[in-house]
């Protein structure tokens, strides 16, 4: 299968540039490949680097106001300094691992590849475009298993968190839930869940809420608490049954 292009060009003078991905569906962990394709023009170009960047975006609070901020989840250097001669084209091959802490595109979540190029004397010339991030197999289980004890899945958004949850990154992925059957219907006015995935498992961070608010500010107020949130560890290999029955438990246990 050929290419797909993802990324308009980007004009630099009379060079153009252009990143094409090899596919636009992927799951954390899986590797991204394409071309960074570079067409002179008829002068000369100097560039001093080129840079892909996964990005999206999330919220924070700032003051009495929440405020939406463009997160990068990881960059990879695809070439340094380079000179694009004119009337000559070439084409940087390049492979990633799209990063575990990247958001699923579930929602309101939204993720995209930008294309940056360090150039002397311009604009910051660069292109993005959307791509399409499913869960890994393991993070489906959890999904599956919160449907299968009668939750739905209301909101899913990028929240910014406390520096004492945080890993990788200031911010995670926030997925709201609430029980449209089941023995947890009316228990709780939501679940809020985010999940910290790795290659072979999952750890799984809930609130079980009776009044809904925002995860971040849940956790800023109330962490060290043992009854004010639940945590397990979803392994790779552990079938659907088990991880219901798992977070069934959690959720009784903080109930």
């Amino acid at each position: 299968m050929g290419f797909r292009r993802l990324l308009s060009s980007i004009g630099i003078g009379a060079a153009r540039v252009e990143t094409r991905l090899e596919r636009s569906d992927l799951a954390p962990g899986d590797e991204v490949r394409g071309v960074v394709e570079i067409q002179g023009g008829d002068s000369d170009t100097e560039i001093d680097g080129i840079r892909l960047e996964v990005q999206t975006h999330y919220k924070r609070e700032s003051g009495d106001d929440t405020v939406t901020e463009t997160g990068t989840i990881e960059h990879f250097q695809v070439a340094g300094h380079t000179v694009v001669k004119a009337r000559n084209s070439d084409e940087l091959p390049f492979s990633f691992a799209l990063p575990y802490d990247t958001p699923l595109t579930l929602g309101r979540s939204s993720v995209w590849v930008r294309t940056a190029l360090d150039v002397k004397m311009a604009m910051d010339p660069s292109d993005s475009d959307a791509i399409s991030v499913r869960p890994t197999d393991t993070q489906q289980k959890v999904l599956d298993a919160f449907k299968r004890l009668g939750f739905i899945l209301r909101e899913a958004d990028n929240e910014d968190l406390p520096h004492r949850l945080r890993r990788n990154l200031p911010f995670a992925q926030e997925f709201e839930f609430v029980a449209r059957g089941g023995e947890f219907q009316g228990r709780f006015d939501e679940i809020e869940m985010v999940m910290f995935p790795s290659a072979g498992s999952v750890d799984v961070v809930l609130q079980m809420d009776r009044r809904a608010r925002g995860l971040g500010s849940f956790f800023s107020e109330q962490m060290g608490t043992d009854e004010s949130y639940a945590g397990l560890t979803v392994s790779e290999g552990q079938d659907l049954d088990s991880v219901a029955q798992a977070l069934a438990d959690n959720i009784r246990r903080h109930s």
